[in-house]
């Protein structure tokens, strides 16, 4: 909920097709390594994410992490040796069984934590949870599925009697990816949210209702608005503490807040920075030239101040918003 932990991405790769699958088309059974937003090629990318959102754990995730054991490993073990062990890692798998030597591995480079994605108890489970016994924390994480309510009482049943340590349950979102597949279940968007499947979140609550009358099981509910509305949210604060230039404003929502100006065909960017130096004295810690937007980067102070001046000479002024991320994708321009 802070958005402390990195997301790492190990691998789109999966030996799965679970109809509500909701990664990226351009992601989805590519073997490509994302941390956060970011693509990465090696670990040292992914370490200088983690500095940027100061991460104090890292979740690793795919399609199927246990596809690529050695890369997992090597991730794990070189994010403990930079942060130290109290940095905590989870991952999830969907693979079945679990080998245990596959779990022997991953604990010996220091896996805090293991999240088996599935609707049903199998044979592996009291093996699982003989070996990380004292050494991990071993639980499930699944969506709610509208209609399998009896069907996952039944799974909880028996994840009790083993000692599960937890079960997390996810809202179902509907994706680029899943959408076709979720219509022809009869799975509807939610009408007055952006991804929530229909039925979802009253099921998932009905399901802690009971479990927390039926069982001991330490149950969690993730609602989309949690996870899209304050955990990102929160990451994307944390990485723009980090990343914002001195002129830059960090909103609420975690976006940084600008003012821009666009100079006339006749003008250059560097023609046009020398007028804010020179003619209006704008301090240089104060406007960034972004040659790839074609565009001088400031405050909104300024472009407040000299909308007016910079309209009658033919430039271009207005605010701007932009995810704090690699690719400063702009969410709103206002012009003035």
């Amino acid at each position: 909920m802070k958005g402390a932990k990195l997301v790492l991405f190990i691998t789109g790769k999966c030996s799965k097709s679970c109809f509500y699958c909701p990664i990226s088309k351009e992601r989805c059974d590519q073997d490509v390594i994302f941390a956060n937003e970011v693509e990465v090629d090696h670990i040292q990318q992914a370490l200088a994410e983690a500095r940027l959102i100061n991460a104090t754990g890292m979740g690793i995730t795919g399609g199927e992490p246990l596809l690529e054991v050695e890369r997992t490993c090597q991730f794990i073990q070189a994010f403990k040796q930079e942060f130290g062990p109290k940095f905590h890692v989870h991952l999830y798998t969907g693979l079945e069984p679990v080998p245990i030597d596959t779990v022997e591995q991953l604990l010996e480079v220091g896996l805090d934590e293991l999240r088996l994605h599935r609707f049903s108890v199998g044979q592996d489970y009291p093996r699982l949870r003989k070996v990380t016994k004292g050494r991990a924390r071993l639980g499930v994480e699944i969506p709610v599925i509208p209609g399998m309510l009896n069907q996952l009482k039944n799974m909880f049943r028996q994840l009790d009697e083993i000692g599960i340590d937890f079960v997390n349950i996810n809202e179902l979102e509907y994706s680029e990816l899943n959408r076709e597949e979720l219509k022809k279940r009869g799975l509807l968007l939610d009408p007055g949210t952006m991804a929530s499947v229909q039925g979802s979140e009253e099921e998932a609550i009905n399901l802690l209702e009971w479990a927390a009358i039926e069982t001991q099981l330490n149950v969690h509910f993730c609602p989309l608005t949690l996870k899209d509305g304050t955990q990102l949210r929160n990451r994307f604060r944390r990485r723009a503490k980090n990343v914002a230039k001195p002129f830059e404003q960090i909103t609420e929502e975690g976006l940084l807040l600008k003012g821009i100006i666009i100079p006339p065909p006749d003008i250059s960017l560097i023609a046009a920075s020398e007028i804010l130096l020179n003619k209006y004295k704008i301090p240089l810690d104060q406007f960034w030239i972004n040659e790839s937007r074609g565009r001088i980067e400031t405050s909104t102070t300024v472009v407040h101040r000299l909308a007016k001046q910079l309209k009658v000479k033919k430039f271009q002024v207005g605010i701007v918003e932009e995810y704090p991320i690699i690719s400063r994708f702009q969410v709103s321009f206002v012009p003035l």
